[in-house]
């Protein structure tokens, strides 16, 4: 597996397309919506709710950029999981240790600034009853030093499709929402409870606004 994914920027067509039919494989189907009229020369903090397992493969799958993906450590010890994770470039980020997670921060704010996009699930969990969770401080902090743009990105009906309480999936129609990017003088403008705040509610609106999915 090390020499197939040697090279991650010539394979990442075919990692996006082995993530998009893995939905379809469950009878998922896949709604795109919003403006992705990006910088494919530059890196971007897409934000995004956790829901359950499909939400790093659809993100994968359907953003239009070379991008990585910050996750809980544990996840990279998993069977089969945790040996594609670290072998496409994803970062490890303790939820115990806070100076080990401020690293892995570093390291995240790097290679944006090198053109790789980050998504970041600043809930830190995915939810247990459907509902929006609280964020945590740290993704936006990430997204101040970096500096660049934030992508609040919407998941919605997957709960519908699976629960983190059952390994059923139910086939569906889910839809990705792509909210306008956040410039990044706005960050900087902006303090990290208030960026918080704000992202949050932006999110949860757009979840409210689109419940018939």
């Amino acid at each position: 597996m090390q020499n197939v994914f040697r090279n991650q920027r010539l394979f990442d067509p075919v990692i996006k397309g082995l993530c998009r039919q893995i939905p379809r494989n469950f009878g998922i189907k896949v709604q795109v919506e919003g403006n992705l009229n990006l910088d494919p020369s530059r890196g971007y903090v897409f934000f995004s709710n956790h829901v359950n397992i499909f939400d790093p493969i659809l993100l994968y799958g359907y953003i239009p950029l070379f991008l990585r993906g910050i996750e809980r450590e544990e996840h990279f010890s998993l069977p089969l999981w945790g040996t594609i994770v670290r072998q496409i470039g994803n970062i490890p980020i303790s939820q115990r240790d806070t100076k080990s997670a401020l690293n892995s921060l570093k390291i995240a704010g790097k290679i944006i600034k090198d053109g790789t996009s980050i998504i970041i699930f600043p809930e830190g969990h995915r939810t247990r009853d459907g509902k929006l969770q609280t964020f945590k401080r740290g993704p936006f902090h990430l997204a101040r030093n970096a500096h660049t743009d934030m992508v609040p990105v919407v998941l919605k009906g997957l709960w519908e499709v699976k629960t983190i309480h059952s390994l059923f999936v139910k086939p569906g129609s889910i839809k990705i929402i792509f909210a306008e990017p956040i410039p990044a003088q706005s960050i900087q403008d902006t303090s990290d409870r208030d960026l918080r705040v704000k992202t949050r509610g932006l999110i949860q609106e757009i979840l409210d606004q689109n419940s018939d999915a």
